[in-house]
C-alpha cells in the first residue's frame, strides 16, 4: 500500500496500480463497460455516452471532453494531463483516485461516494463538485475554482494551495472538518456553509467583512 502525505499528522491511500501489468487500450470502449489493468494513452473518447467501470488503470493525454459516464464506478486509477472539460461523471464511486495536471473546466462530477481522492495542478474554473458520502480524505492542490460549485459532504475535505474567486459553497451540506488553512478564500461566496471548516486567525480577518454580510450584518 502507497501513501501521499497530506501533512504531518495526516496521509491518504494512493492508487494501487502496477505498471508492468497494464495492456494498451486506445479504442473506445463499449457504452456498458468493465475495464481493469489498461494503460489508456492519446486517447480520444470525447462526446461519448458511457456506464461501466474502471479499475487499475493509468489514463495519460486522453480527451474525455464532454464525455458523460453514468454511472461510474473509478478505482485505483491515476488521470494525468487529460481534458475532462464539460464532462458528466454521475453516480460515480472514487476510491484512490489521482486526477493531475489536467483541464477540469465546467466538469460535472457527482459522486455517491468518494475515498482517497486527490485532484491536483488542475484548472477546474466553473466546475460542479458533488459528494454524497466522504468516506476517506479527499484533497485538492494547486487548483483554480474560478466560479466552480460545491455542493454534499465536504467533512474530510483539504484544499492546499488552493484559490476560488467567485466559488459558491451555500450547498454544502457539511464542512466540519474541511481544512482551507493553506488556500485563498477571497472571493468565495456562501461561507455560512462552511461552518466547522478549519481556517487560521489571519484568514478569520480576511473574510470578516464578508462573514458579516452573509450573516446580515450591514456594514456602515
Amino acid at each position: 500500500m502507497k501513501f501521499r502525505k497530506i501533512d504531518d499528522k495526516r496521509s491518504m491511500r494512493r492508487p494501487l496500480v502496477e505498471p508492468d501489468r497494464l495492456r494498451p487500450l486506445g479504442e473506445l470502449p463499449e457504452s456498458d463497460f468493465e475495464l481493469s489493468e489498461h494503460l489508456i494513452e492519446g486517447a480520444d473518447w470525447s462526446g461519448a455516452h458511457l456506464d461501466g467501470s474502471l479499475e487499475q488503470s493509468q489514463l495519460r493525454n486522453v480527451d474525455l471532453s464532454e464525455t458523460a459516464i453514468s454511472p461510474f464506478e473509478v478505482v485505483d486509477v491515476t488521470v494525468e494531463r487529460s481534458v475532462l472539460s464539460n464532462g458528466r461523471w454521475e453516480r460515480a464511486t472514487a476510491r484512490r483516485v489521482e486526477i493531475t495536471d489536467s483541464q477540469l473546466v465546467g466538469w460535472q462530477a457527482q459522486f455517491a461516494m468518494a475515498q482517497d481522492l486527490y485532484i491536483a495542478d488542475s484548472r477546474a474554473d466553473f466546475a460542479g463538485i458533488s459528494i454524497g458520502t466522504a468516506k476517506g480524505p479527499l484533497v485538492f492542490e494547486r487548483c483554480r475554482f474560478m466560479n466552480a460549485t460545491f455542493l454534499g459532504d465536504f467533512s474530510k475535505a483539504v484544499f492546499i494551495d488552493c484559490t476560488f474567486p467567485g466559488a459558491d459553497f451555500s450547498r454544502v451540506a457539511n464542512a466540519k472538518g474541511c481544512d482551507m488553512r493553506r488556500s485563498d478564500l477571497d472571493g468565495i461566496t456562501g461561507l455560512m456553509s462552511l461552518r466547522g471548516t478549519l481556517i487560521t486567525p489571519d484568514q478569520a480577518v480576511e473574510i470578516a467583512g464578508e462573514l458579516a454580510k452573509a450573516a446580515g450584518f450591514t456594514l456602515a
